[in-house]
């Protein structure tokens, strides 16, 4: 399956037409806080789809202030050059020094006992995000079917594991192994130990899966 997002005009949508009828029937019945914004941009993926490290996510949340930063020509530049899967110094474009933003504050507070070890634009190009559902909600709610563009979120999933390439879930694990099977028993995949804070640390991840990821991405 080719890369559906590579070509998204998000000038003139944020759901993706694959995706368009199902988030209509589910936005028509969910209440408020669960519908699924058409307007933000969609966040299938952050990083390259390529990197030695892949983490999973549930979908992005939602705020006043994400509305603000989605108008921002430069955060436009950095999110359509990751969707095109563009190769540049900063994959992981939420690391980027030219990102200044709620996202970008969010992430490196996560990640931040890696960057204290290893240059930023290291990590940027040696981790890749997947959120299970691409569109940004206040709180995440299963639809009953499942997005047709999460076919090509499972085929990423599975091209890592053909790398034998560590996993890690942030959250809903159980919702990953529903739509990836192959991931029950993946024996490169680790489980953060608190999933409501996703913290990259040596004592949510474990010190050894903390020592092993930093050893991978810092090996050229």
């Amino acid at each position: 399956m080719r890369n559906p997002w590579r070509n998204l005009n998000t000038d003139v949508t944020s759901i993706h037409p694959l995706d368009m009828q199902a988030v209509d029937e589910f936005n028509a019945q969910a209440k408020e806080e669960y519908q699924f914004c058409n307007t933000l941009l969609p966040d299938p993926y952050i990083g390259s789809l390529k990197a030695k490290v892949l983490l999973l996510a549930l979908n992005p949340g939602l705020s006043a202030e994400d509305y603000q930063t989605h108008a921002d020509e430069q955060f436009r530049f950095l999110y359509k050059q990751n969707l095109a899967q563009v190769k540049c110094d900063y994959p992981f474009y939420y690391l980027s020094p030219d990102l200044n933003c709620p996202g970008s504050k969010w992430w490196r507070g996560k990640l931040r006992w890696f960057s204290e070890e290893m240059d930023d634009k290291i990590l940027a190009q040696s981790i890749c995000c997947l959120q299970y559902v691409p569109y940004h909600s206040v709180q995440f709610k299963q639809a009953k079917q499942m997005l047709p563009t999460q076919e090509y979120t499972r085929e990423i999933v599975k091209s890592f594991m053909d790398r034998n390439a560590p996993i890690v879930f942030m959250r809903s694990k159980s919702k990953w192994e529903q739509l990836v099977p192959e991931l029950k028993g993946y024996p490169n995949a680790m489980m953060l130990r608190n999933p409501r804070n996703p913290t990259f640390s040596p004592k949510n991840m474990g010190e050894e899966n903390f020592e092993e990821l930093l050893k991978l991405v810092r090996r050229k």
